[in-house]
């Protein structure tokens, strides 16, 4: 490229960027503080308008105010970017900038021999903090080509502590208005979801847009799927069953694909760019959890709102959803598990290969067949891995039950436990 041309886009970069919001400071934000001041490179991923590219902007003002290179690739007019255009960009920011240690690269991926040029300055004492585009370059594949250590951080659409923040909620939820307020924020929550631009616009519109550039532009163009109704059928059915059980082989056959390793891969495709996650069955063989069902959850419940049911139609699944995606967010090991009766926890929490913790979701626990079958299978899981408490997330019931065999049972409202971190 033409280096006068290149340093116009650098300095038309560095005007937009006086112009971005900071938006809403992201907990994650807080999380790597401990990494601020250690020389290791940082890979943010995430799904397609999560906060990627907004959560940079905040960590170049809370720990580098202009003491940094910033340059974001995914501007058109880069197309033709090649492998010796990086030492010329270099050379742009030390001539307009001076010398400095920190670079800020926004979708870098998919440029030719990136990883030589910023493997180099990492070794001669640079660090690096780069996003990952699903619709080019995973974030497991960034991580392969980075030499040295380096942190991976996932930005996930807002968390309900994210949301209630927001809207700038503070009350004391032991009080009257504090439980009231914060409960209608979940309602909302629930219904339209944490993407943060839905969010900020207060509108669900915005999800089809953002449904679409993910399935099309992040998958079909990326693999270049031939049949691409099939492909969004099989999408949309997996969207519309979250929490529940599959396998490929069903798959396979419901869509007629030509092997269980289609089904697979298709599968893949939608975990690889955080639309979806498998959840495993756990089993102390690792060969019967690899074969076992797997269950699916969605990246968000206004997704889900928007493409398969209403949430008023099933709020027991979209709880599930909602608490599957929250253990994600606090970096959980999980599972489900069934006993040898076929009754389900739906999340064991695994700590150094050990079951530490128990959580069932009962949406309406004052329903006594669902509250006892929601109990039975979560004692037996107490009684398999020797632990006294269990855990029961519900609508709004509150209260702590004290079995016949000494264990415990808490029962917590969602909106409650969300905000407990």
């Amino acid at each position: 490229m033409d280096k006068a041309y290149l340093q116009k886009i650098v300095l038309d970069q560095q005007q937009r960027m006086v112009d971005f919001s900071l938006g809403y400071e992201r907990e994650r934000l807080s999380t790597p503080d401990n990494f601020a001041k250690l020389k290791i490179n940082i890979v943010v991923t995430g799904p397609r308008r999560s906060g990627k590219s907004t959560f940079l902007l905040q960590w170049m003002n809370k720990y580098y105010k202009n003491k940094f290179y910033y340059f974001d690739f995914s501007d058109d007019r880069l197309i033709d970017f090649d492998t010796l255009d990086f030492q010329q960009l270099y050379e742009i920011f030390l001539e307009l900038y001076g010398e400095r240690n920190t670079f800020f690269f926004d979708e870098i991926q998919g440029k030719p021999n990136w990883n030589k040029f910023v493997n180099r300055l990492y070794e001669s004492g640079k660090r690096f903090f780069i996003t990952g585009s699903n619709a080019e370059l995973l974030s497991k594949e960034i991580s392969t080509y980075l030499t040295g250590r380096h942190l991976d951080i996932i930005i996930y659409p807002f968390s309900f502590k994210e949301f209630a923040g927001y809207y700038k909620f503070n009350e004391d939820i032991r009080t009257t208005m504090g439980k009231t307020t914060a409960k209608k924020l979940f309602i909302k929550y629930l219904d339209i979801g944490g993407f943060p631009e839905v969010v900020v616009y207060d509108t669900k519109n915005i999800l089809s847009g953002i449904y679409n550039d993910i399935l099309n532009k992040d998958i079909l163009v990326r693999y270049s799927i031939g049949d691409e109704y099939i492909f969004k059928k099989i999408a949309l059915y997996l969207i519309s069953n979250i929490g529940n059980e599959y396998s490929y082989t069903a798959l396979k056959n419901n869509f007629n694909l030509g092997s269980t390793h289609t089904a697979k891969n298709y599968v893949s495709y939608l975990c690889n760019t955080y639309i979806l996650f498998e959840l495993t069955k756990y089993d102390y063989s690792l060969k019967k959890q690899e074969s076992a069902s797997k269950k699916i959850y969605c990246i968000d419940q206004g997704l889900v709102n928007v493409f398969a049911f209403a949430f008023s139609e099933n709020k027991g699944r979209l709880y599930e959803n909602i608490v599957y995606i929250e253990l994600l967010r606090r970096n959980k090991t999980i599972y489900y598990w069934k006993d040898k009766y076929n009754r389900e926890t739906d999340f064991i929490i695994l700590d150094k290969n050990k079951v530490v913790e128990l959580i069932q979701v009962c949406f309406n626990p004052y329903d006594v067949k669902t509250k006892n079958r929601e109990v039975v299978a979560l004692q037996s899981a107490m009684d398999n891995f020797k632990l006294s408490e269990g855990i029961i997330l519900t609508d709004d019931y509150e209260a702590q039950e004290k079995m016949q065999n000494g264990k415990t049972i808490k029962y917590i409202p969602l909106w409650k436990w969300l905000l407990m971190k």
